[in-house]
Formats: C-alpha cells, sequence, structure tokens
C-alpha cells in the first residue's frame, strides 16, 4: 500500500511540480522579494536546476539556523532575525549536512540536505497518515484520499520545501496514532519533539491529554505525564533562547518583528493586520475549511481525536492578529483531509477535489517559484 497509496502520488506530483518550475523560468521574478540578489539571478541555493524552486521565502531563514545557529541581530520586536524559527528541522539539516565529507558541504549542499530531510519526514508522515486513517475509519479507500488530498492540497509543496512542515506533519501524526494504540509514552516524546517544529506543535498535549484521560485508564497518572512532554519540549526552547538573546520571553517577543502579537480570535478574523489582497481571502477561506471540517471530525465519536487536533491547532493562527501564511500552516492540518476523504465517497466529488486541488497547487507553485508570496 506504500507504493500504491503515497509514494507513486508523491514522486508523480513532485516531478509535475517541477516541470512547473521549469516552465516558471520563462517568467520575471517578483520586485519585491526580500532577498533581491536571488530574484535578479533567478536562483536562491542551488542554481542550474528547477530544485532551487522549493527554496523560497523563509527558507534563508531556517537554513540560516542551520549554518550559523540563532543570531541576535537587533531588538527582538522590531529587527527580523532567525530567533523567531524553530529548532528541530534545521537542527536535523545540520546533522545531515556535518556528516557529508567536508570538501561537499557548502550553501548548495546544505540546501539538498533541506530538501531531503523534508522529503523522507514527507513520505514517512504521509504513510503514517494512511495507517491512522485507515484505523479511525476502517477504510482502506478513504485512508487512500486521505493521502492524496494531503499531497495534492495548493499549499502542499511545501512537504518538499526546506521548511518544518513535513517534519510537523509526522510527528504530529506519529503522536496521535501512538496514544491511540496505547502508547503514551512514544506520543509523549514526539508531542515533546513537535513542540520544537513550530509554535503550534505544544499544543498536540491537548489531544493526547483527552486520550489518556478517556482511554488510559489502567494507568492514567503515567498518560496524563507523557501527555504533558510537549510542554517541556516548548520550555527547553524558551529556555536556550533566553541564554542566547537574555530575554526571558524571547519565544514571544521575536513573533513581533513578523507582524504577530496577542489579539482576539475575532479581531484576527475581522481585522487581520498585513491582510494580502489577493491571498488574504485564500487565507481566511483555509482556516475557515479546517475549522469546519475538524468540527464535523469533532461531532464523531470515531474521530473525535483528530477533531479536537484540528481545531487547537488553530489557536496560534487566530490568536496572533495576522492570518499571514496560513494557507502553507493549513496543508499539515490533516484532520481537514480525513474529513474530505471521508466526504468524498462518489468518484465525482473525489475527482473535482483532486482536479481543483492540483490546479491550484501548480498555479501557486508557479508563483513561488517566481519568488512571489504564497505561503
Amino acid at each position: 500500500m506504500f507504493l500504491r497509496a503515497v509514494l507513486l502520488p508523491f514522486a508523480w506530483t513532485r516531478l509535475l511540480l517541477l516541470w512547473v518550475a521549469w516552465f516558471g523560468g520563462q517568467m520575471s521574478s517578483s520586485w519585491s522579494y526580500p532577498f533581491p540578489e536571488a530574484a535578479r539571478r533567478g536562483w536562491a541555493f542551488l542554481p542550474g536546476t528547477a530544485l532551487d524552486a522549493f527554496g523560497r521565502w523563509d527558507a534563508h531563514w531556517y537554513l540560516d539556523v542551520a549554518a550559523r545557529g540563532y543570531e541576535l541581530r537587533g531588538p527582538l520586536a522590531s529587527v527580523q532575525s532567525n530567533v523567531a524559527f524553530f529548532p528541530l528541522h534545521p537542527w536535523a539539516v545540520g546533522a545531515l549536512h556535518a556528516l557529508l565529507p567536508s570538501a561537499w558541504r557548502g550553501e548548495g549542499s546544505l540546501f539538498l540536505c533541506a530538501i531531503a530531510v523534508s522529503n523522507a519526514a514527507a513520505l514517512l508522515g504521509l504513510w503514517l497518515l494512511w495507517l491512522l486513517a485507515r484505523e479511525v475509519t476502517g477504510d482502506d479507500d478513504v485512508a487512500s484520499r486521505t493521502v492524496l488530498y494531503a499531497i495534492v492540497f495548493p499549499t502542499g509543496f511545501i512537504l518538499s520545501a526546506p521548511y518544518p512542515e513535513a517534519l510537523f506533519l509526522l510527528l504530529s501524526v506519529g503522536a496521535l496514532l501512538a496514544a491511540m494504540r496505547g502508547r503514551f509514552l512514544l506520543a509523549g516524546l514526539l508531542g515533546l519533539l513537535l513542540a520544537l517544529t513550530r509554535p503550534g506543535g505544544v499544543l498536540v498535549a491537548v489531544p493526547l491529554a483527552w486520550l489518556a484521560f478517556t482511554q488510559g485508564k489502567p494507568r492514567r497518572r503515567g498518560a496524563l505525564l507523557a501527555s504533558a512532554l510537549p510542554g517541556l519540549g516548548l520550555a527547553l526552547h524558551a529556555g536556550q533562547l533566553w541564554r542566547i538573546t537574555g530575554d526571558p520571553m524571547a519565544l514571544f517577543h521575536a513573533q513581533a518583528a513578523w507582524g504577530r502579537s496577542l489579539a482576539a480570535p475575532w479581531q484576527t478574523l475581522l481585522h487581520p493586520r498585513d491582510f494580502h489582497a489577493w491571498l488574504g481571502p485564500l487565507e481566511a477561506g483555509a482556516i475557515a475549511l479546517v475549522a469546519a471540517l475538524s468540527a464535523w471530525l469533532l461531532a464523531r465519536r470515531e474521530t473525535r481525536v483528530p477533531g479536537l487536533w484540528g481545531l487547537v491547532s488553530l489557536l496560534p493562527v487566530l490568536l496572533s492578529g495576522t492570518m499571514l501564511s496560513s494557507t502553507r500552516f493549513a496543508a499539515v492540518l490533516f484532520p481537514a483531509f480525513l474529513a474530505l476523504a471521508m466526504l468524498a465517497r462518489r468518484p465525482g466529488l473525489d475527482r473535482a477535489f483532486v482536479a481543483t486541488f492540483s490546479f491550484a497547487q501548480a498555479v501557486l507553485f508557479l508563483f513561488w517559484s517566481r519568488f512571489f508570496w504564497v505561503a
């Protein structure tokens, strides 16, 4: 099943994305890209290959952490720095890069290591997603559709980019699947790693605690303690940033330079900061889609845990005052894909989802490859 449900659709879509990137090479680059030299020359990390198209925007920051570690470049709240980015993906990239012979090391090889880490995590994460979807629905076809929708989602290309999204998918699915099978210590450890991957990762403690309370009766205390491990992961990262910057609240203050600060959910929805003229409606739509589908899952007993995870995962966006990057964040909120797969039992509806998502992904990746802001 791994070959048919995961590897083949993933490989075909990535080949098509590379073709889209090659085609996009005939277009002009965005004049507003924050690294103008890369936009002028037409590549960011790896010249002469369409593979470079995956390395845009925040890829520079994650690779900067992998190469040099965290660096304070000015007041946290007003000067953008790599302190705002979480460490697990850069650590993994740096570790793989360190295994290479010294003569091979450089910016290009670091980028290739980041691509390798992301794609390996994506394949494993999608396979675990297939297992989780089959476990909660008992239906192989639903499981395969869930994986396919995750692959062709409009911003699903981010799973192959040097971003932490693929690791986030792998660890979030793995943590929930382990807890659903009663392996709460493993679930907690995966949750700890998840909390080092992206700001919302720590919230996996909520569905883990729910499962520990409802299913861990013979050893409930140990299960509940394990569900608190994601909080430990976030605390360790906060402590690391405190040591580096001297600011005990650096974890939060660093986000202000990127336009994120505490706001009421209704303010974020109705009056978001940095509302993008044409991406804003897509970002709002992505949040609404995940919320509605997760709520539908929450109302069903067999899918309650994925539904709970989908809803709590939206909190970092709703409390940040901006919906910027929401389409990217939504790409790994797998409960939405599970719900769509359960609803699309009719072949016509399934084909409509795949065609719409695939076309949108090709268009967005075309712009992404030419240095335009997409996610």
